[in-house]
């Protein structure tokens, strides 16, 4: 397996190869061109925008990615509410949000989500927020507990808030 980083436009010709996977993972888009357009093209317009794609022969089989957040857009705003004032204003805003991590169903459990992770957040220096199941169990959030991310707060009753402080 290989792994891969992509900033920007750079990412986009590899849109098809990610859209493969991401839809084995997730499977809530109706076309690729939705999620193309909706999702992708949107989400590698915003600065700081990094892509980790892990590879096995031409195939995407894990994919990561994230941008910075800033007040303003809809995450980022939805976060600065949920947490309140306070932790807002320390947490939300010029930080890297750490937006995707999939890794296709026949790759898991081979430290593939492990190996995205740490390639996305590579050099990122400072406070990365994400949102992640609020399930103790989930995969996910065992990865993101044991690579050093907190609980910051709820989004919702199935959702909490996690960040990360490297500096």
């Amino acid at each position: 397996m290989q792994l891969a980083n992509y900033s920007g436009a750079e990412a986009l010709p590899q849109a098809v190869k990610v859209w493969q996977c991401y839809d084995a993972v997730f499977g809530d888009f109706d076309s690729e061109e939705e999620w193309t357009r909706d999702l992708f093209v949107r989400h590698a317009s915003r600065g700081g925008y990094r892509l980790a794609c892990a590879f096995a022969d031409d195939q995407v089989v894990g994919f990561a990615w994230g941008y910075t957040g800033q007040r303003g857009q809809y995450w980022s705003d939805l976060v600065a509410d949920s947490l309140g004032p306070e932790l807002a204003e320390r947490w939300v805003g010029g930080h890297f949000e750490f937006v995707e991590l999939g890794v296709h169903p026949d790759f898991r459990r081979q430290g593939v989500g492990r190996q995205l992770h740490d390639r996305l957040l590579e050099g990122i220096n400072g406070r990365a927020l994400l949102a992640s199941s609020s399930d103790g169990a989930d995969a996910a959030v065992r990865l993101y507990e044991q690579s050093g991310w907190r609980t910051l707060g709820a989004l919702s009753a199935e959702k909490r808030i996690m960040g990360r402080d490297s500096v």
